[in-house]
């Protein structure tokens, strides 16, 4: 009989849900168990999930020893992914882990010193890698079709940093605050984009350098009473490069311009990632649906600046909670984050942060 997986939630905010969705979607996963401080959230969840109240914790430790589960997802705010995931890993849980994956990259080098110790399955939730878009994207830049590369821009914006149409400000939050956040932006969205230039080139940042800020420095506490302070970052520019060997990269460098930002009017969850070479070129679009673009190919296309919108084959499709439910069933297809990118990203977040307060470009 095939194993199902019973998967503990750590944190039941926003991000929960999905995973949640993803678990129930999933025929290799169940839900086994939830966790969090706030009882509101929890009765939230498990409305979602029909689970019973024996298996709802507020103490995510006393639901790791519970005996309830077989690996757990960690949503909790950033500050806590480090002390969450290293109790989960003392435990010998394989996890699932939000991104950015801790503070910096002193911890999450301590998280793949810990978890390769145990040989523990383990995911980063750097969740568009499983846009079909994206990976159909990956196949056509590694085989070589676009040739050489030469520039890479992303774009990652949304728009609820910025009033509503009451004139009101989201309140402050948690990913407001350097306490809890850490960085803001830059890890929250820039993180995704810096990411999937990796997952889609296979190329690796060698240089960075940034800008950063903050736009609205003060904003309504949930609670009323006076305003409270912006600690983190509201948009970043990244500019820098990235090398790579292959089919589709000599020695020579790739550029690199990311743009991040919660201040896009108009914008939902929208991206963007275009790649340039000297035999073609496309662009990833993401907001309310995903698609791909690309000038491959023959004089006509070239000359005429004309990019068409292709149909991504089906073999593409996947989801986060079942890529991970096949890697703890030792079947995944290698594509998903594991600690390791999770070093990798936090590397270039950490960098990104020093160049931006330094005024000097960082070798990666």
């Amino acid at each position: 009989m095939k194993k199902v997986f019973r998967m503990g939630i750590i944190g039941c905010g926003n991000i929960a849900h999905w995973h949640i969705r993803g678990i129930m979607d999933s025929p290799d996963l169940e839900v086994g168990a939830i966790c969090d401080i706030l009882p509101e959230k929890i009765a939230q969840k498990q409305a979602l999930c029909g689970i019973a109240g024996a298996h709802c914790y507020s103490d995510y430790r006393a639901m790791l020893d519970s005996g309830k589960i077989d690996a757990v997802s960690i949503c909790v705010p950033n500050y806590l992914h480090h002390e969450v995931a290293m109790e989960a890993i003392q435990r010998g849980l394989p996890y699932a882990v939000e991104k950015p994956v801790c503070d910096n990259e002193t911890q999450v080098a301590e998280l793949v010193r810990e978890t390769e110790k145990k040989g523990l399955p383990n995911m980063v939730c750097f969740s568009y890698r499983f846009k079909s878009a994206a990976r159909y994207a990956r196949d056509l830049i590694r085989s070589g079709q676009l040739g050489k590369i030469y520039q890479i821009n992303g774009e990652y914006f949304q728009a609820w940093g910025l009033p509503g149409a009451d004139g009101r400000l989201t309140p402050l939050n948690w990913r407001f605050t350097k306490e809890q956040s850490i960085t803001g932006a830059l890890g929250d969205l820039g993180s995704h984009i810096i990411d999937l230039a990796r997952f889609m080139t296979g190329f690796e940042y060698t240089k960075v350098t940034a800008d950063l800020d903050t736009f609205i420095h003060k904003r309504p506490m949930p609670g009323g009473g006076p305003d409270g302070d912006v600690t983190v970052d509201d948009y970043v520019n990244i500019i820098g490069q990235m090398a790579g060997q292959g089919p589709v990269q000599g020695t020579g460098p790739v550029a690199v311009n990311i743009s991040i930002s919660r201040y896009a009017y108009g914008r939902g969850n929208y991206q963007r990632v275009q790649v340039y070479g000297d035999k073609g070129a496309l662009c990833y679009n993401l907001d309310d649906s995903e698609s791909l673009e690309i000038n491959i190919g023959n004089a006509p296309m070239r000359m005429s600046h004309m990019f068409v919108t292709v149909p991504v084959p089906a073999k593409y499709n996947t989801t986060q909670m079942q890529s991970f439910a096949d890697i703890l069933g030792k079947c995944g297809d290698g594509l998903a984050a594991d600690i390791h990118d999770g070093l990798i990203s936090q590397r270039v977040v950490d960098k990104s942060f020093i160049a931006a307060e330094s005024g000097a470009r960082q070798n990666i």
